[in-house]
């Protein structure tokens, strides 16, 4: 059975509709991981912090210099932390401060990361509802030189 010029732009409609939420989804996906070491990262962070109550002044210890190398150190002090508070400005807090700080930063990434798996959540079900439509489509109507394979 050959399809009405209709039916094709839907089919067409459709794939593009169906497209552009697969390259939603896969953006929102990359900042879900991207929240996710930002979390992580957060929680090594107050790890750190936490651990001076048992550090001492002068204790040697390894310094993260990026890449996975290190260099060693002493530490300075265990009562004073540096923050980076964003656009290249980094401030002096109390350990306690510092581990607040951080811990409201690890909550505003999870929140985040929530919101946006809710969304991702959202693009599925329209991913869903395509196909849907699309397989309503095939079952209907047969478009010339095609089988059973589908359109999508």
């Amino acid at each position: 059975m050959s399809s009405s010029p209709r039916g094709e732009e839907e089919i067409r409609r459709l794939l593009a509709a169906y497209q552009q939420y697969q390259a939603q989804a896969e953006s929102i996906i990359q900042q879900i991981n991207l929240t996710q070491l930002t979390a992580e990262g957060l929680n090594r962070a107050v790890a750190a912090v936490e651990a001076l109550d048992k550090a001492e002044v002068g204790q040697e210890m390894l310094v993260p210099i990026g890449s996975g190398s290190f260099i060693y150190g002493k530490l300075a002090s265990v009562e004073k932390v540096i923050l980076n508070v964003g656009a290249g400005v980094s401030i002096e807090k109390t350990a306690a401060e510092a581990k607040e700080i951080l811990q409201a930063r690890k909550a505003d990434v999870l929140e985040g990361s929530k919101k946006l798996s809710e969304v991702l959540a959202k693009v599925d079900q329209e991913m869903q509802r395509i196909q849907a439509v699309m397989q309503k489509f095939e079952e209907g109507q047969q478009f010339p030189g095609q089988g059973s394979e589908g359109i999508v």
